[in-house]
This record gives structure tokens, sequence and C-alpha cells, in this order.
């Protein structure tokens, strides 16, 4: 998959769910983290989680079974570092910053 295919997914995936109520890629009855609870009840976020998460399976699809296991090692380290916000003064913000910062990350592969 070229960069600028992923670039058109990855707006899209962006665009698409503000149009919509939007719902996080994790069943929020089942959240016990404060990042993940907050990001349940923010639109915003929900739609970020959404779209970070569709833009992850692409690129899985997209990748030789060899880059799997690093990709995965990637996303879970990142998850930590989201969960992190917790103790930030500006939580939404530092959540919207992190998923921002991975969307990014990905569509550069």
């Amino acid at each position: 998959m070229t960069k600028t295919t992923l670039n058109l997914l990855a707006a899209s995936c962006l665009a698409a769910p503000l149009a919509q109520a939007a719902h996080p890629s994790f069943d929020c009855s089942k959240t016990t983290h404060e990042v993940e609870q907050i990001i349940c009840k923010d639109a915003d976020l929900a739609a970020l989680d959404q779209s970070l998460a569709e833009l992850y399976a692409t690129v899985m699809k997209n990748s030789s079974a060899s880059e799997h296991a690093a990709l995965k090692t990637e996303q879970r380290g990142w998850v930590k570092g989201r969960d992190d916000c917790w103790k930030a003064s500006d939580k939404h913000g530092c959540i919207k910053a992190e998923y921002q910062s991975r969307i990014n990350e990905l569509k550069d592969r």
C-alpha cells in the first residue's frame, strides 16, 4: 500500500466517524482504566480511537507476517503511553495528542 493511499484512508477514517455518533473500538462496559472511561464519554476521542483502530487494521493487513509482531508490540507500547495520560493536567488534550501522533506514525509506514 502506498503512502498516498494510507494518507487518503487515514483522512477518510478521521472524517467519517465525526458525521455519526462515535463509539470507540473497545467495549465501554468493560473499561477499568480512567483514560478508557474518558474516551467512552467523549465523541471526539471515541472517533479518534475508531479511526486509529481502522488504520491499524489496514496497516496490519498490508504488512508482511514478519512485521506483525513488531506492529503489535508497538501498539501495546502506544496503549501504555496513552494510558499514562491519566497523570496529565489536561487529560483530554494528552489523549488527543497521543492518538494524532500514533495515526501519523502509522500513516508514515
